[in-house]
């Protein structure tokens, strides 16, 4: 038996999506008689040309028939005979049916399709478009074009049910000679639509399983990172709000909160981060203000998990910075060395005994270190020049104005913002050590007003 296929076509009514393939099959070696509607030979064909129909309509999408569902042919029956012409009519209603899990998620996806938020994340998607890259759009639009076919033709939703069509066929002599020939014309409408939701309702389900994968494996990372207690990364502070309903969450318990995203990299992309308020000091709240407003990197130090899974505690912080901007000795996942219990960074530790080194260089040079060798009557009025002085505590007097009060009564105004991390813990070394720092291109202006550009720890 030869199976001799003419070309088949797929056309689309705007109103129903109707489709159509036609199919011709040759028999060879058959009797005087036409053969029944039911022959063996007949009904195996017309199940792989009902196939091949929706196979040949499967566009747009990388599965086959068999991938999605199960086709199964009822009992053939004879609609009509002509014993002159030795032509049968037959007809048989074929079954499409998808696996028994399946259209519970069909049903799913076909909810999603209709969700007025898809409609709106699509034409957002769509910006892509006006700038040359692909518009994820017309996939949207075709895949709601066969949910809104499916259900029409239906005239419902999608249940458990499978779908039952009827197709006709005609057994006939072919012209001219001695076989017979089968003609069929396959109507898919509404199996066709029925495929293309189960089809892309596999591939919802493969990108949630991938997701799920990648959500278990992030999740298991941020156990291990949390158990270590010494996971550090960069973040930058995007503002000071707390991951709890209640607005005053933190204040009620003596916590100082951020809502941060991440800057390089590592678990998480955006979270709320918690950290003991008393461990933030006016000069650590100045910096993490000032690394806010100018969207630098932050270093988070021993962070560990809550019970809210977006919400972390934190031991310790550091705005150290390198020349790039990024934040110093802060890269992502868990610190060698064991657990975390310190309030800043090795990078800030190292800091520290640098500045203490550099102090104790100063006092050896300077045995009236207590002394304040800043005066009213000893600064030039011809410039600025660089001296060293005794500064007694700092605040800020302004939006943007840092005011140093010395050992002899003088205020020092600067530029808060212009003031690096290393500046500021300059500065707090020197009023806890009462260690004299440079003041550099010092200038009065008036009295015991005075303005400087710069510190230093010497000059």
């Amino acid at each position: 038996m030869n199976i001799n296929r003419n070309s088949w076509s797929a056309r689309k009514a705007v109103s129903a999506f109707i489709a159509t393939a036609s199919a011709m099959l040759l028999l060879t070696g058959c009797d005087p008689e036409a053969p029944p509607c039911n022959d063996a030979e007949v009904t195996r064909s017309m199940l792989q040309m009902v196939t091949q129909a929706h196979d040949d309509n499967l566009k747009g999408v990388s599965y086959k028939t068999s991938d999605l569902a199960t086709i199964t042919l009822d009992a053939p029956e004879v609609t009509a005979y002509d014993d002159k012409l030795k032509t049968r009519s037959c007809k048989v209603t074929y079954t499409v049916q998808a696996p028994k899990d399946r259209p519970a998620q069909m049903a799913r996806y076909v909810a999603a399709m209709e969700s007025p938020l898809l409609n709106i994340m699509g034409n957002i998607a769509g910006l892509s478009a006006a700038f040359g890259g692909p518009d994820p759009r017309k996939d949207l639009a075709q895949q709601q074009a066969d949910v809104a076919a499916f259900q029409l033709w239906n005239q419902g939703p999608l249940t458990a049910d499978p779908v039952r069509k009827s197709v006709n066929y005609r057994i006939q002599k072919e012209e001219g000679g001695k076989d017979y020939v089968v003609r069929t014309n396959v109507d898919v409408n509404g199996s066709i639509q029925y495929l293309r939701i189960a089809a892309q309702t596999d591939l919802m389900l493969k990108r949630e399983a991938q997701q799920g994968k990648a959500q278990a494996a992030q999740q298991a990372e941020t156990d291990r990172l949390s158990a270590s207690g010494t996971w550090r990364k960069a973040v930058v502070i995007q503002d000071f709000a707390t991951g709890h309903n209640d607005p005053y969450h933190c204040s009620k318990h003596q916590l100082y909160c951020m809502r941060a995203r991440d800057a390089q990299g590592g678990i998480g992309t955006e979270a709320y981060y918690e950290l003991d308020e008393r461990k933030v000091d006016e000069r650590g709240a100045n910096a993490l203000l000032a690394a806010q407003r100018g969207g630098h990197a932050v270093c988070l130090t021993g962070i560990q998990k809550t019970v809210n899974p977006n919400i972390f505690k934190v031991q310790g912080y550091s705005t150290q910075r390198n020349d790039k901007g990024e934040a110093l000795d802060c890269p992502p996942g868990a610190a060698p060395g064991g657990p975390a219990t310190v309030a800043a960074s090795s990078a800030a530790q190292a800091e520290e005994a640098k500045l203490q080194k550099a102090a104790d260089l100063i006092a050896a040079g300077n045995p009236n270190r207590g002394a304040d060798t800043l005066a009213p009557a000893a600064a030039k009025q011809s410039g600025p020049e660089n001296l060293m002085s005794v500064v007694t505590r700092y605040e800020m007097c302004g939006e943007e104005a840092m005011c140093l009060y010395t050992a002899k009564g003088n205020t020092v105004r600067m530029n808060a913002f212009g003031l690096s991390d290393g500046d500021r813990f300059l500065l707090a070394h020197a009023v806890k050590s009462q260690q004299p720092v440079c003041l550099r291109q010092l200038e009065r202006v008036e009295g015991r007003e005075f303005t400087a550009e710069s510190v230093g720890s010497s000059c």
